[in-house]
Protein backbone atom coordinates (compact mmCIF):
# COMPACT_ATOMS: atom_id res chain seq x y z
CA UNK A 1 0.00 0.00 0.00
CA UNK A 2 0.98 3.35 -1.02
CA UNK A 3 1.29 5.68 1.74
CA UNK A 4 1.34 9.72 1.15
CA UNK A 5 3.11 12.27 2.97
CA UNK A 6 1.42 13.70 5.95
CA UNK A 7 3.34 16.75 6.21
CA UNK A 8 0.47 19.64 7.24
CA UNK A 9 -1.94 17.43 9.11
CA UNK A 10 -0.96 18.57 12.32
CA UNK A 11 -1.54 22.31 11.12
CA UNK A 12 -4.99 21.34 9.64
CA UNK A 13 -6.04 19.52 12.86
CA UNK A 14 -5.39 22.47 15.19
CA UNK A 15 -7.24 24.53 12.56
CA UNK A 16 -10.09 22.81 12.95
CA UNK A 17 -9.92 22.15 17.05
CA UNK A 18 -8.96 25.88 17.56
CA UNK A 19 -12.40 27.44 17.62
CA UNK A 20 -13.54 25.13 20.00
CA UNK A 21 -10.48 25.84 22.48
CA UNK A 22 -10.86 29.15 22.26
CA UNK A 23 -14.37 28.85 23.53
CA UNK A 24 -14.00 26.86 25.88
CA UNK A 25 -10.98 29.02 27.26
CA UNK A 26 -13.30 32.12 26.85
CA UNK A 27 -16.15 30.62 28.07
CA UNK A 28 -13.60 29.80 31.40
CA UNK A 29 -12.54 33.72 31.72
CA UNK A 30 -16.49 34.64 31.18
CA UNK A 31 -18.10 31.96 34.05
CA UNK A 32 -14.98 33.31 36.10
CA UNK A 33 -16.37 36.97 35.78
CA UNK A 34 -19.47 36.33 36.53
CA UNK A 35 -18.90 34.01 39.19
CA UNK A 36 -16.69 36.76 40.93
CA UNK A 37 -19.42 39.39 40.14
CA UNK A 38 -21.61 37.06 41.91
CA UNK A 39 -20.08 36.96 45.03
CA UNK A 40 -19.28 40.83 45.57
CA UNK A 41 -22.92 41.09 45.08
CA UNK A 42 -23.81 38.59 47.82
CA UNK A 43 -21.45 39.99 50.04
CA UNK A 44 -22.63 43.46 49.49
CA UNK A 45 -26.14 42.23 49.99
CA UNK A 46 -24.75 40.77 53.39
CA UNK A 47 -22.99 44.52 54.22
CA UNK A 48 -26.58 46.22 53.82
CA UNK A 49 -28.20 43.32 55.91
CA UNK A 50 -26.03 43.67 58.61
CA UNK A 51 -26.59 47.72 58.71
CA UNK A 52 -30.08 47.02 58.94
CA UNK A 53 -30.15 44.77 61.59
CA UNK A 54 -28.60 46.77 64.19
CA UNK A 55 -30.50 48.09 66.71
CA UNK A 56 -31.13 51.87 66.35
CA UNK A 57 -34.40 53.89 67.35
CA UNK A 58 -36.09 56.92 66.30
CA UNK A 59 -37.48 59.78 68.71
CA UNK A 60 -40.03 58.07 69.74
CA UNK A 61 -37.65 54.83 70.71
CA UNK A 62 -39.73 52.63 68.21
CA UNK A 63 -36.96 50.58 66.36
CA UNK A 64 -36.13 51.59 62.78
CA UNK A 65 -33.65 50.70 60.00
CA UNK A 66 -32.71 53.42 57.35
CA UNK A 67 -32.67 52.72 53.36
CA UNK A 68 -29.98 55.53 53.59
CA UNK A 69 -27.67 53.61 55.55
CA UNK A 70 -28.63 50.17 53.72
CA UNK A 71 -27.64 51.77 50.39
CA UNK A 72 -24.32 53.44 52.08
CA UNK A 73 -23.29 50.64 53.39
CA UNK A 74 -23.47 48.72 49.93
CA UNK A 75 -21.76 51.49 47.96
CA UNK A 76 -18.80 51.12 50.63
CA UNK A 77 -18.65 47.26 49.78
CA UNK A 78 -19.34 47.85 46.12
CA UNK A 79 -16.84 51.02 45.64
CA UNK A 80 -13.21 51.62 46.55
CA UNK A 81 -13.20 55.02 48.38
CA UNK A 82 -16.59 55.47 48.21
CA UNK A 83 -18.05 58.73 47.80
CA UNK A 84 -15.15 59.92 46.71
CA UNK A 85 -14.22 58.22 43.89
CA UNK A 86 -16.57 55.75 41.30
CA UNK A 87 -14.22 52.53 41.06
CA UNK A 88 -16.84 49.62 40.79
CA UNK A 89 -14.86 46.55 42.40
CA UNK A 90 -17.28 44.23 39.75
CA UNK A 91 -15.72 43.64 36.51
CA UNK A 92 -17.76 45.08 33.61
CA UNK A 93 -17.78 45.99 30.33
CA UNK A 94 -21.19 48.21 30.08
CA UNK A 95 -22.81 50.75 32.34
CA UNK A 96 -22.82 50.67 36.07
CA UNK A 97 -27.01 49.79 36.48
CA UNK A 98 -26.76 48.75 39.68
CA UNK A 99 -30.27 48.63 41.71
CA UNK A 100 -30.10 48.00 45.55
CA UNK A 101 -33.55 47.57 47.77
CA UNK A 102 -34.39 48.87 50.04
CA UNK A 103 -31.84 52.64 49.03
CA UNK A 104 -32.07 55.93 50.83
CA UNK A 105 -35.67 56.68 48.75
CA UNK A 106 -37.04 54.16 51.48
CA UNK A 107 -36.16 56.19 54.41
CA UNK A 108 -36.71 54.93 57.86
CA UNK A 109 -38.81 51.93 57.93
CA UNK A 110 -40.22 51.17 61.43
CA UNK A 111 -39.35 47.42 62.71
CA UNK A 112 -39.97 45.11 65.19
CA UNK A 113 -37.03 43.00 67.13
CA UNK A 114 -37.45 39.51 65.19
CA UNK A 115 -38.36 40.75 62.09
CA UNK A 116 -36.87 39.74 58.61
CA UNK A 117 -35.26 42.52 56.82
CA UNK A 118 -34.65 41.26 53.00
CA UNK A 119 -31.77 43.37 50.76
CA UNK A 120 -31.03 42.97 47.61
CA UNK A 121 -28.57 44.11 45.26
CA UNK A 122 -29.12 43.32 41.36
CA UNK A 123 -26.83 43.65 37.98
CA UNK A 124 -27.11 43.93 34.51
CA UNK A 125 -24.12 41.95 33.65
CA UNK A 126 -22.61 42.48 29.92
CA UNK A 127 -21.15 39.66 28.80
CA UNK A 128 -17.54 40.42 27.19
CA UNK A 129 -17.12 37.84 24.19
CA UNK A 130 -19.28 34.63 24.44
CA UNK A 131 -22.67 36.32 22.93
CA UNK A 132 -21.01 36.03 19.50
CA UNK A 133 -19.58 33.16 19.64
CA UNK A 134 -22.45 30.69 21.64
CA UNK A 135 -25.55 32.67 20.85
CA UNK A 136 -26.44 33.85 24.58
CA UNK A 137 -28.17 37.11 25.71
CA UNK A 138 -26.13 40.82 25.64
CA UNK A 139 -26.36 40.24 29.46
CA UNK A 140 -27.87 38.45 32.38
CA UNK A 141 -29.08 40.13 35.70
CA UNK A 142 -26.67 39.11 38.57
CA UNK A 143 -28.81 39.49 42.05
CA UNK A 144 -27.54 39.20 45.92
CA UNK A 145 -29.98 38.79 48.25
CA UNK A 146 -29.07 38.14 51.86
CA UNK A 147 -32.01 38.13 54.95
CA UNK A 148 -31.17 38.58 58.30
CA UNK A 149 -33.25 39.17 61.27
CA UNK A 150 -33.50 42.24 63.40
CA UNK A 151 -31.92 42.29 66.92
Amino acid sequence: MYVKSQKGTAVVEFAVILPLLLLIVFGIVEFGLIFYNQAILTNASREGARRAIVYRTDGSNNRIYSGTAIEDAVNQYLYTDYPETNNLRLVTFGADNLVIDPDGADGDQLISQGDYILVTVQYDYNFLLLPSFAGLPESITLTGKTSMRAE
